[in-house]
């Protein structure tokens, strides 16, 4: 039995006829007296017989190519369908809201820059002596709102 293990082992190498003359016949003798081996190395030569029978497909020269590419466009459409589509329409209808504020802020901040503010008022209030309230701060800065 271990003897017909390595000649197993040597089988594929002996119908390929990569062997040596030596490794050659002692598979041959081998093979001449154990009728399972001999039932094996049938069966192998069956094998390879309808593997070389089989035939050879070929791609095309740019076969990579244009899978690449179509992947490329495939996950290009992919992140186009993301951008909106993933969004919620809660999220969608959230979109002008930050926007809004922006528009706000803005507007604010053009109002009151409009109106006189001096920081030297600010700076004699305080250097005056009298205590400066963060209200009274504010209305020196930014005018009086009345």
């Amino acid at each position: 039995m271990r003897e017909c293990a390595d000649i197993e082992r040597r089988l594929s190498r002996y119908l390929d006829k990569e062997m040596n003359d030596a490794d050659r016949a002692m598979v041959e003798a081998h093979l001449a007296g154990c009728p399972l081996c001999k039932k094996e190395m049938s069966e192998l030569a069956r094998l390879k017989g309808l593997v070389m029978e089989t035939e050879r497909k070929t791609l095309p020269r740019d076969y990579l190519v244009c899978r690449i590419r179509e992947s490329i466009a495939d996950e290009r459409r992919a992140i186009g369908r993301l951008s909106l589509a993933g969004m919620g329409i809660f999220a969608r209808r959230l979109i002008p809201v930050p926007v809004a504020v922006i528009i706000v802020s803005v507007v604010f901040m053009i109002f009151t820059s409009m109106q006189p503010v001096t920081k030297s008022s600010l700076e004699d209030y305080i250097f005056s002596g009298r205590a400066a309230t963060t209200e009274t701060a504010l209305e020196l800065i930014l005018g009086s709102q009345n």
